[in-house]
């Protein structure tokens, strides 16, 4: 069965002119001007094609400085397509309550029917109120029963607030497995499908790394995951489709080959057995998040920077709008934010993936273990790039050592954090939009999935 995954958003909304009575943070009607007040339109339906879903026995608690030292418990009515609850202005965490319950009713159902489901998206969430811009989070589910993706419209209303830098560890491997992949980075490896979604332009690798397709698909296939990764489509076709646009001007029109030069800080069981002590011990309920980063030196041992020698076989083209092969490299791999940092000399580019988005494998004990699985170790993902971190990592993280004659795994899932309000260990879970289909599989950091 299909993974589902269904959206329901809570949005900050601007305050009509019409509006009337205004509130002070104690819930009274009085004490505010109409400029002082907005609202927050709670969705708990939606409709996919022909099925129905929506959230009941829902409660959620707001909290804020605006209300004071008393958050507001609202309990939408379980036959409401929505809630809309009128707010002071301000900053807020809502909290959806234990006790809910997922529904679903088909074309031939005569009533909803509860489904298993899971909340994967972070509890609290934060949102903004302020009566003039229209602001955007929403609580994401996970369940077994189909994909469900939300509507274009609500889907425009938070690109607006989004910072795609929280996806550039996403491009910047994609970056580094089309190099792998096709020896290059030309911007016409890719192209925006008419349904919005980026997609290669190429069916094999041509450097005879074979593997490094199915990993490329693996990672574009992040693309489907509504809930967890609401941006991911804008982030990563859009953003493809605006550097498109911006290349149709920088005046290179042929980008350099690539080829892997030198791994200048390779993770290897020295480098973990440094960093494990270092890493904090997550109790069984979870660490509470202090504000503090991981100390600097845990997530740069963690990038495995890496040299590429790039050149053009019969020199640089005459009219490039770039004077080394460095340099026209530099602007052919703007495509994939977060991947080339910066040129060393005039031949070569310097770049910097990830530990859990690597595609390394290992024949597993006795011969080679997984250095990953070493004591003490696991991967930091909820401290990486801020609150709540990234939650996706590379299929082989889940599976590092293959699988054996019978089809068993050599070795066990690695180990990750997740945040839901504190830190959580746990380990890599394999997670696929078609269960059947590795091309669509990553491995997912976070509660166990239905």
């Amino acid at each position: 069965m299909l993974r589902q995954l269904l959206g329901v958003t809570v949005m900050g909304l601007a305050l009509a002119a019409c509006s009337s009575t205004p509130i002070d943070p104690s819930g009274s009607e009085q004490g505010n001007t109409e400029s002082d007040v907005g609202s927050i339109n709670l969705p708990l339906t939606t409709q996919v094609k022909d099925v129905a879903y929506r959230l009941r026995l829902a409660s959620f608690l707001i909290s804020g400085e605006p209300l004071g030292a008393k958050p507001r418990l609202v309990k939408p009515l379980d036959d409401a397509d929505k809630h809309v609850e009128k707010l002071p202005v301000g900053s807020y965490s809502i909290l959806l309550q234990k006790g809910w319950v997922l529904e679903k009713r088909g074309p031939e159902d005569k009533a909803y029917v509860p489904i298993n489901a899971q909340l994967v998206t972070p509890n609290p969430l934060s949102v903004d109120v302020d009566g003039k811009v229209t602001s955007v989070a929403f609580f994401g589910f996970v369940t077994t029963s189909g994909d469900v993706t939300l509507g274009d419209g609500e889907v425009e209303i938070r690109i607006g607030v989004q910072d795609c830098s929280a996806y550039d560890t996403y491009t910047a491997q994609l970056g580094a497995l089309t190099v792998d992949c096709i020896g290059t980075l030309d911007p016409k490896a890719y192209s925006v499908s008419k349904d919005g979604y980026l997609t290669p332009s190429f069916d094999k690798c041509t450097t005879g790394q074979e593997g490094k397709l199915r990993s490329i698909k693996q990672l574009l296939s992040l693309q489907y995951r509504t809930a967890r990764l609401p941006f991911a489509k804008h982030c990563m076709a859009d953003r493809y489709n605006a550097f498109l646009q911006d290349f149709s001007t920088s005046g290179v029109d042929v980008c350099p080959t690539w080829g892997s030069q030198r791994v200048i800080n390779p993770i290897t069981p020295a480098v973990l057995e440094k960093i494990a002590p270092s890493l904090p011990v997550i109790p069984d309920d979870g660490l509470k998040d202090d504000g503090r980063p991981l100390p600097a030196f845990i997530m740069e041992a963690l990038k495995v920077n890496s040299t590429y020698a790039v050149g053009f076989p019969q020199g640089i083209p005459t009219q490039q709008g770039c004077t080394t092969p460095a340099e026209c490299a530099l602007k052919c791999a703007g495509a994939f934010p977060g991947f080339a940092l910066d040129t060393v000399g005039e031949a070569s580019v310097l770049t910097d993936p990830v530990a859990w988005l690597l595609d390394t494998t290992y024949a597993g004990p006795p011969m080679e273990p997984d250095p990953y699985l070493r004591p003490g170790y696991y991967h930091p993902m909820s401290w990486y790039g801020g609150i709540p971190g990234v939650q996706f990592g590379e299929y082989e993280r889940f599976e590092p050592c293959g699988l054996d004659a019978t089809g068993a795994p050599v070795c066990p899932p690695e180990k990750c954090t997740y945040y839901t309000g504190v830190h959580k260990l746990t380990t890599l879970q394999k997670d696929c939009i078609i269960p059947d289909d590795l091309d669509t599989c990553n491995s997912y950091c976070g509660p166990p999935l239905p």
